[in-house]
């Protein structure tokens, strides 16, 4: 394979992992807003007012985790990919 080719593949590897990180770091801060607002109204509610922000903080760390888990693995594809493709640049 050409190493323009090589290079190309590379930086368009490089590129879906930096796309994939940054839509996951905006739909996690979405999904996080929405489920603030399905939380907020026990807050009036006295007695309900701690169980709920218990469930909402087990959520949001259950919601953070999954997509941070997202971002580290797409990370790691990607790394994996350009050290391939680096690999094969320096055998042909």
């Amino acid at each position: 394979m050409e190493a323009d080719t090589l290079r190309q593949l590379r930086g368009g590897v490089e590129l879906a992992a930096t796309a994939v990180d940054a839509a996951t770091g905006a739909i996690a801060e979405a999904h996080q807003a929405i489920a603030r607002q399905v939380y907020a109204p026990f807050d009036y509610l006295g007695p309900l007012a701690a169980p709920a922000r218990m469930v909402e903080q087990i959520q949001m760390t259950i919601t953070i985790q999954v997509y941070r888990s997202i971002q580290v693995t797409s990370r790691l594809v990607a790394r994996g990919a350009v050290a391939l493709l680096q690999s094969r640049e320096r055998v042909d």
